[in-house]
């Protein structure tokens, strides 16, 4: 039987010899480009009797990781003792597919063992072709084998889940365990990300892991440490004479607000009550800044103020105090008390 290939030169001489013998795996690796453009018979194949044919007349590699490191999936876990990983030619073909990444176009599932089809041409969370079929639960490819997952199982079945790509927190590297990532903080804690993403001095020169260091690899409650702000900053936080200095997140938000300084949108009051809070600028009395110019008592100075002589939250108080920038005076590192 002869054989023609133009797609992929390099498997033509080899599907030309093997193919002979080897129909189903050189009319796959003709048809689909085998398992790589640059990869023929002979570089897995290796001729253990040169000149003769026959069974076992070439190796089979013995492990797909003597070129590939990753993990296999599942892993061996403690609620599953003894259960071995699962082999890389149990979801992907090594001699070519039509699906990406050589996943196999049938894979054999377990309890009960049956060959079911899958159809993988997109890295898509939810989508047909994807990992998960939302037009047709339980057929995608993630879903095929899942009988005892919270979600996406193999009935259809389980709970909402997230629908973009599986692979931003179930890396193949990790045999597909969940693992938290820079890229993947979002997933889980959106409206922190959401904060972070604007321009500040925290997210100019950190990421998450930057404040957030991993205790465990594994999304969950404690995975990542939360210091606290003192652990970087030694500024004296402010308080009420005779009161215990305010946390620094009374008035901050770590991860980024639309004010300057990390000052947040809305501050809770002393006397009780969130106010809205617009600082974006130093120049004292002065809207947006810490004291209004138009409405007396909103500045983030005056907001908490109702026994200080200046600049109270009602908006009353003798006038002509200094109406520059009251840092000069009112340092953030003696905890804004005047020299």
């Amino acid at each position: 039987m002869a054989w023609v290939v133009t797609a992929v030169p390099a498997l033509a001489a080899d599907v030309g010899v093997c193919g002979r013998c080897h129909v189903d795996e050189a009319v796959l690796a003709a048809t689909t480009g085998g398992h790589a453009a640059s990869v023929g018979c002979e570089d897995c194949h290796r001729d253990r009797r040169p000149g003769r044919v026959g069974r076992g007349h070439r190796a089979i590699l013995t492990s797909c990781g003597a070129h590939h490191t990753a993990l296999r999936h599942p892993p061996r876990a403690a609620h599953r003792p003894g259960r071995p990983l699962r082999n890389c030619v149990g979801c992907h073909d090594p001699h070519g597919s039509t699906n990406l990444h050589l996943i196999r176009t049938s894979l054999l599932r377990t309890g009960p063992r049956r060959l079911v089809p899958v159809v993988y041409t997109s890295e898509s969370g939810a989508a047909p072709g994807g990992f998960t079929d939302p037009v047709r639960p339980g057929k995608g490819l993630c879903e095929v084998c899942h009988r005892r997952t919270q979600v996406y199982r193999a009935d259809g079945r389980g709970t909402p889940h997230f629908t973009e790509t599986c692979i931003v927190c179930h890396d193949h590297e990790a045999g597909f365990q969940p693992v938290a990532t820079e890229q993947n903080c979002a997933i889980c804690h959106a409206d922190e990300a959401a904060r972070f993403a604007r321009r500040n001095l925290h997210s100019a020169n950190f990421d998450c892991s930057g404040c957030h260091a991993a205790v465990v690899p594994t999304p969950g409650v404690g995975h990542r440490t939360v210091p606290a702000c003192a652990d970087c900053h030694t500024n004296q936080t402010h308080a009420p004479p005779g009161a215990p200095p305010f946390p620094c997140t009374r008035c901050h938000d770590p991860h980024g607000t639309d004010n300057s300084d990390l000052v947040l949108d809305r501050i809770e009051r002393a006397q009780g009550g969130l106010v809205p809070i617009v600082f974006d600028s130093v120049l004292g009395q002065f809207d947006g800044s810490f004291a209004s110019a138009s409405q007396p008592g909103t500045g983030i100075c005056e907001v908490c103020h109702t026994t200080t002589k200046f600049y109270r939250a009602d908006g009353s108080g003798p006038q002509g105090h200094f109406t520059f920038s009251c840092l000069p005076c009112h340092r953030h590192a003696t905890g804004f008390n005047p020299p």
